[in-house]
């Protein structure tokens, strides 16, 4: 029996030398100061911040009442250690059950603080609410309006330029909110309806003018998708058949993380998102080369002969602009009953995006395979700390002129490079990278026939989308 009762008490040791080895480790690992492109402790907009104003309180609170509890429990158990020789089971400490008084104040004090919390929490979501509906619909008070468009495992954002909207009015009650849902025998689907000359559709890299508030209407082409940047605003719904509204503004220029928050398939985990904020001039540069369409490469050249690769290998899939908007259905609307889409489905099929990406200026996005690498070696914005007053860091500086750092002869550039290699790989076996699915057309295939020359040939190619 005394063995029995010393192996207990051994066990027990070890278990509380266990959780305590854990939560200074977990202690540990809170204290880090870099990479943390999700922290939402660091709002760096005005929707952030009233998210922040909430939750601090809250978990200075929650944080005192956890260092009671835990610190309690840990002070009760060293009072009442005793040796493994000394063990009675029939020695128990001090009982309080049935003193009416302190049972009253353990139940009263906590549902008190919980009633107090909700009623600023309640009061929080009516003002975020409101906030971030200014008419559930493209056209309102903000200075860019943009459709989020979500899809398995990436971002599409359409940016209406001209400012006209993208919408018709589904329900009849003037325009399209969040309320709508489609049906589509009375309207079309705004992903079906036409992106005029003046607007232009990029994937994965979101570019907004800093000191400026976006207005967001978020969609998903196949499943339920969330909208989430932390250090912008909260999270949104991307549901299918539904319009969502949601804004921000990033007070300064950078670069802001988000992730998508909704369980929605196999990559779930690697379907990341990227804000870049420029400041305003450089932002119109920005759009003014966007709304630009693709250059023909030379006859003979290498990147000549990836363009008629990408033709036969992806073009089934991707889409590079080279005459202008409204060269495909995806963008302009006109579908015919019984059509299919770029990817031989018929429109109707269900839990499909049937799109993606439109590859027209790649060669100036920050980040590829939706967001979870870098289109340039040493470009890493989590490697940047916006707020010790780096507002320009080095990929911002560099932002608009990336597809400079692809002529890696130049000496100079020596720190960022075309991150040709993990392009290559990418193409070459994008699902060993990615979980994806790509029999049934959810995600990018693999290309096991492509030889080396080949994706020289394409990269080349890609090279030239600037």
């Amino acid at each position: 029996m005394t063995l029995v009762k010393s192996r207990t008490i051994s066990g027990r040791a070890a278990s509380l030398r266990a959780g305590l080895t854990l939560f200074a480790a977990l202690a540990l690992a809170a204290c880090a100061d870099e990479e943390k492109p999700l922290n939402t402790f660091e709002p760096e907009g005005p929707r952030a911040e009233m998210i922040d104003d909430l939750m601090r309180p809250i978990w200075w609170i929650a944080g005192v009442i956890g260092v009671l509890v835990v610190g309690g429990g840990i002070v009760l158990a060293i009072r009442n250690r005793v040796k493994p020789e000394d063990y009675d089971p029939e020695d128990l400490p001090e009982q309080v059950h049935g003193n009416p008084t302190l049972e009253w104040g353990w139940t009263a004090a906590p549902a008190v603080l919980l009633a107090g919390i909700s009623v600023f929490t309640v009061l929080a979501i009516w003002d975020l609410e409101e906030a971030n509906d200014p008419g559930g619909y493209l056209d309102g008070e903000g200075e860019l309006d943009v459709m989020v468009i979500g899809q398995q495992w990436w971002w599409e954002y359409r940016y209406d330029i001209d400012g006209d909207g993208f919408f018709e009015d589904v329900d009849g009650d003037g325009f399209p909110n969040s309320t709508d849902e489609w049906d589509p025998d009375d309207a079309e689907w705004p992903l079906e309806i036409a992106l005029d000359d003046d607007d232009i559709s990029v994937a994965n890299e979101l570019v907004i003018p800093a000191g400026q508030q976006i207005d967001l209407t978020i969609t998903s082409r196949d499943v339920i998708h969330s909208f989430w940047i932390p250090r912008l605003n909260g999270k949104r719904d991307a549901v299918p058949g539904r319009l969502h509204s949601w804004n921000f503004t990033a007070e300064e220029p950078g670069e802001y993380t988000g992730w998508c928050t909704e369980y929605c398939g196999l990559s779930h985990a690697r379907m990341r998102m990227n804000t870049i904020a420029l400041p305003p001039d450089e932002f119109d540069e920005w759009i003014a080369n966007q709304a630009t369409t693709a250059d023909i490469p030379a006859a003979g050249s290498e990147a000549a002969a990836g363009r008629e690769l990408f033709q036969q290998q992806c073009a089934s899939c991707h889409i590079v602009w080279e005459e202008g908007i409204g060269q495909d259905p995806l963008y302009t609307g006109e579908r015919n009953e019984g059509d299919a889409d770029r990817q031989g489905r018929d429109f109707e099929a269900p839990l499909t995006a049937k799109a993606a990406p439109n590859l027209t200026h790649f060669a100036t996005r920050s980040v590829m395979a939706g967001a979870i690498y870098s289109t340039y070696v040493g470009l890493d914005a989590n490697d940047n700390d916006l707020n010790e007053g780096q507002e320009n860091a080095q990929y911002l500086d560099d932002y608009l002129d990336l597809p400079s750092f692809i002529d890696e002869s130049d000496d100079e550039l020596d720190e960022l490079r075309w991150n040709r290699a993990q392009l290559k790989r990418w193409i070459k076996n994008a699902p060993s990278q990615k979980d994806m699915a790509p029999d049934d057309l959810r995600g990018m295939p693999a290309f096991p026939g492509l030889s080396d020359d080949d994706l020289d040939h394409l990269i080349a190619y890609l090279a030239t989308l600037d």
